[in-house]
């Protein structure tokens, strides 16, 4: 996955706390026991701070702007553990602004350490459930994250 460009300006922040829930616990080897959050844990995260960067700007993902959107694609890349009761920061960016399509970028830092833990691409399509054919993006959308 690509790295995000240092001048990716990152419009919403959120902090979100690890939950026990949110890790998952092994023994590797060498009789090491480990927990922390995996591959299949930070979705739901990630997908929490999605819901608050929607929140934020009065939106939901049935209501983007005025339409629906779809996710084809997310890639995920980790960085570091982040582990029960640490504190995380969300940081969320919108980046390649397209005719019908656009990525969201989030970052999650470990908001003590400032370590990052990991990074996650989403692409977007706005997207019209009835006629059941993409859209282009939103005006309101398009200029509020326009560089």
């Amino acid at each position: 996955m690509s790295q995000v460009p240092e001048s990716q300006s990152f419009s919403f922040r959120t902090d979100i706390v690890v939950r026990g829930s949110d890790t998952r616990s092994a023994t590797v080897v060498g009789g090491l026991f480990v927990s922390h959050v995996t591959y299949e844990t930070i979705i739901p995260l990630v997908n929490e701070a999605f819901d608050a960067f929607l929140e934020s700007n009065s939106w939901s993902k049935a209501d983007i702007a005025g339409a629906n959107i779809i996710i084809p694609k997310m890639e995920a890349e980790y960085k570091s553990e982040a582990k029960a009761g640490d504190i995380l920061e969300f940081a969320v960016g919108v980046a390649n602004l397209g005719k019908k399509s656009c990525e969201l970028l989030v970052k999650a830092s470990n908001k003590k350490s400032g370590e990052e833990v990991a990074f996650v691409k989403i692409t977007l399509v706005f997207f019209d459930y009835i006629s059941k054919k993409t859209l282009e993006i939103p005006e309101n959308f398009r200029t509020k994250f326009s560089a």
